[in-house]
């Protein structure tokens, strides 16, 4: 039987490549030849880390197979497949993995337009978080907006803010090298979380009025207060980076007094059949972003800073637990 290889965490702070029979396709299914899968710095640093062991969130024990998103080439059908053919690349919410099956109608699986280049169409799935927050809290025209933390998704939401025609957009963290990326996103205004007055510049760019909008990307608890403080009054605070612990905060004065709103955002509860009242699915927010990608509308190349083969899957991950060496887009490269 033809073999391949998958990634997977065998205990905490490890990371292996095990060969795996390559499956073959079902009635209904396709396989799958993977070109480049994306790591999601946030959620799999986390569970190789194991930090979700005392969060009180069930996870599956180890051995853990990580990973969803996934680009590639459909190698074959299985029977009763019509919608898709061999040949055509698709972006799947697949593990870490050379080859894999899915399942037309159950699984994830979005067609890439021919111009889509598919290491960008492999952040597929990060850039649906970043529109699951925005969507959340939808800008207007003209509003001002601010985005802390500049990982890919803090990256995607500040470009996605752009499009929709906020003024200024604003960018903060306390890495150098990913502001200057969010300055290549579009950002208008970028400062240094840990270095800059961020309140007293974030009044001067805003007339005194503070942001209409703040998308707290980061995964740490501790940007909360600054983000309360920099909002305008009826302001909306959007959580979308997953932090874990708890913040202190002046609820009085920096909240209920200005007439804020805190909202969290967890993306896997984002829809995936469409209703009158929830139209915008996990499928659609995937779609969006590959047709603004096709188009131009957004770019996603500067964003890439590794693309390793898997068997360096053991760096890699010790890498981003060390914090990242400033790391954004972390593919492996499985061509």
């Amino acid at each position: 039987m033809p073999t391949g290889h998958a990634v997977v965490f065998p205990r905490a702070f490890a990371a292996e490549l095990e060969e795996i029979p390559i499956p073959s396709p079902g009635p209904g299914q396709i396989l799958v030849k993977a070109e480049y899968s994306c790591i999601s710095a946030g959620t799999e640093r986390k569970r190789y880390m194991n930090v979700y062991a005392d969060s009180g969130v069930p996870q599956r024990p180890f051995p853990v197979r990580p990973g969803y998103a996934s680009v590639g080439t459909i190698v074959s059908c299985g029977p009763e497949v019509e919608a898709y053919q061999p040949g055509e690349r698709v972006l799947t919410m697949a593990n870490h993995a050379s080859h894999y099956v899915r399942t037309v109608g159950a699984d994830a699986i979005d067609r890439l337009p021919p111009e889509t280049p598919s290491d960008q169409a492999s952040l597929g799935v990060l850039a649906q978080v970043a529109l699951a927050g925005v969507r959340r809290a939808p800008p207007e025209l003209g509003e001002a907006a601010l985005v802390a933390g500049q990982g890919v998704v803090g990256q995607m939401a500040v470009q996605f803010l752009k499009a929709a025609g906020c003024m200024p957009v604003i960018a903060t963290d306390v890495a150098d090298s990913r502001l200057e990326h969010s300055r290549t996103s579009g950002a208008d205004l970028t400062l240094r979380a840990d270095c800059d007055d961020v309140y007293a510049e974030v009044m001067a760019a805003t007339n005194g009025n503070g942001v209409e909008r703040v998308y707290d990307a980061t995964p740490v608890p501790a940007a909360l207060p600054t983000s309360l403080r920099v909002a305008a009054t009826r302001g909306i605070i959007v959580m979308l980076g997953g932090p874990m612990g708890k913040a202190e905060l002046n609820l009085y004065a920096d909240f209920f007094r200005r007439d804020l709103t805190l909202m969290g955002v967890f993306q896997p509860l984002t829809p995936t059949v469409p209703t009158p009242q929830t139209p915008w699915t996990q499928q659609r927010h995937r779609h969006l972003y590959l047709t603004m990608l096709a188009s131009g509308a957004v770019d996603a190349a500067h964003l890439i800073t590794h693309a390793a083969p898997p068997d360096q899957a053991t760096e890699i991950y010790a890498m981003l637990a060390a914090g990242g060496e400033d790391s954004l887009g972390v593919l492996f490269d499985w061509r």
